[in-house]
């Protein structure tokens, strides 16, 4: 089964050299599909994620925060772009009573 929408986000971690300090900056997706949301080795039920939410500036390579909001608790993510599109194909997924409370 294909996912509905991919997303990108980027893990950052420090290394540190012999003489050196660098930021090492890798990525991967994020799938969301009819029944559940893959995010690397972590596979959520549709019906434990309650929402999805994010900040991010609009300013050049700008790291911004995406936040799984689940029945465990919140998980947050890094990315740089706009995830408008998997947050619309989620609430598609979801009962529209869920967010007319």
């Amino acid at each position: 089964m294909d996912p509905l929408v991919t997303h990108r986000c980027i893990e950052v971690r420090q290394e540190i050299g012999w003489i050196e300090k660098r930021t090492v900056e890798t990525s991967f997706d994020l799938h969301l599909y009819e029944d559940r949301i893959e995010v690397k080795d972590i596979s959520y039920p549709i019906k434990s994620v309650l929402d999805i939410s994010y900040r991010l500036e609009e300013k050049d390579n700008k790291i911004g925060y995406l936040y799984l909001h689940t029945t465990g608790g919140v998980r947050t993510y890094f990315i740089k772009k706009d995830p408008t599109k998997l947050i619309e194909e989620f609430k598609v997924l979801m009962p529209s009573t869920k967010y007319n409370m």
